[in-house]
């Protein structure tokens, strides 16, 4: 699956600095604004396609979740989203994960918040970390 978009909590004393560097380092790569509510979130996209990088305040500091024996301090979660082929590769990957150790943010299915044809699962990594896979092939950028 290759990544379909990352989302980067910078806590709220580092958004300023973070949002200012990766507009001007991603231009290069022909990145716009899609979004921008200051202080709070900024999401980019490559000009002409869909947004894939998104740097957020977090949601109030995080501790890796309980059981791994870690206690780490941060803004928020880092969010990586992976593209899948379909439903079916979403939920067997669903599956798989949590087999592997980690812990449901979401069950497989339609997350009409973002779109009728938006089909995903999360999971939190071993550090908290939020790990999405998901199906979404709109018919135009947004």
């Amino acid at each position: 699956m290759p990544l379909s978009h990352i989302s980067i909590a910078t806590g709220a004393a580092h958004f300023a600095r973070m949002r200012s560097f990766y507009l001007v380092a991603l231009a290069p790569l022909n990145y716009v604004t899609y979004f921008d509510q200051p202080n709070f979130m900024l999401g980019l996209k490559p000009a002409g396609k869909f947004p894939d990088f998104w740097l957020h305040v977090g949601n109030g500091e995080q501790t890796a979740f309980p059981g791994n024996g870690d206690v780490e301090a941060r803004p928020g979660r880092t969010h990586l989203a992976f593209d899948a082929e379909s439903p079916d590769v979403v939920d067997t990957w669903y599956t798989t994960a949590i087999k592997a150790g980690g812990v449901c943010n979401g069950k497989p299915g339609v997350r009409t918040e973002f779109s009728e044809q938006y089909y995903a699962a999360f999971v939190l990594d071993p550090l908290g970390n939020n790990i999405e896979a998901v199906h979404y092939k709109p018919t135009k950028p947004w």
